[in-house]
């Protein structure tokens, strides 16, 4: 069984469900979010999904058999275009296709694309700028921050307020430690999830413990250290 996580907001606990490594879950006002589900059966135990969001096409992230069991007719999908491109033909059809800067609102949930990319010059080759969505969540003013496959970029410093963050951790296609404490001191949220911090997902990498060693005292974001691998 998964660990969740509840946090209040004016409209209702919003449940969050680490799964493994980028996938995760979110529970709120009777929606459930699929994000970047991989391997259908990590879900089998789960509320099917009233949404699934997308961040990219990589193969830790996007499982097109995973989308096909997973995502029913009433199942709504976001993606960026280069997703759309690679998806089975019935779910395309009926996926909201978003590019960095895009927002819309699903239900009563506002949601932003954000660009997600590598900046340093050895790394850029992973992800490109304008490829791949990071997104904003709004759950009734509070905000969640899926910062999916990226380095501290300057469209960090303009997110505004957040309260729940997810950054990735593993190199060389995301970030050090360090670099998310960097992430960290530009959006300032009250929790952070290091995610994302082993591929491959059976060898040692950065631990969520490295990254709380490394946060300043008395700084207001709490670490939520999750085991992502079980």
């Amino acid at each position: 069984m998964y660990e969740r996580d509840s946090y209040q907001t004016a409209a209702g606990p919003l449940v969050i469900i680490p799964i493994h490594h980028a996938s995760f879950v979110m529970e709120w006002n009777g929606e459930t979010i699929y994000c970047d589900p991989v391997d259908a059966d990590r879900f089998a135990d789960l509320p099917a999904p009233t949404l699934i969001v997308l961040t990219h096409h990589h193969g830790d992230h996007l499982d097109a058999e995973a989308l096909e069991k997973l995502a029913g007719e009433d199942t709504a999908i976001i993606a960026p275009r280069i997703v759309h491109q690679k998806i089975p033909a019935e779910i395309a059809g009926r996926t909201r296709v978003m590019a960095n800067g895009d927002k819309t609102r699903w239900h009563d949930i506002g949601i932003e694309a954000i660009a997600m990319y590598n900046t340093t010059p050895e790394r850029q080759k992973f992800h490109e700028k304008g490829v791949g969505n990071g997104y904003l969540f709004d759950f009734a003013g509070t905000v969640v921050y899926l910062a999916s496959d990226t380095e501290p970029t300057p469209e960090m410093e303009r997110l505004g307020k957040i309260d729940i963050a997810f950054f990735p951790m593993n190199l060389p296609y995301t970030m050090t430690p360090d670099q998310v404490v960097e992430c960290i001191e530009k959006t300032a949220p009250g929790y952070a999830y290091p995610f994302h911090y082993r591929f491959p997902f059976d060898e040692p990498g950065f631990e969520p413990a490295e990254l709380a060693a490394l946060v300043p005292a008395g700084t207001k974001t709490q670490i939520v250290e999750r085991d992502w691998y079980e």
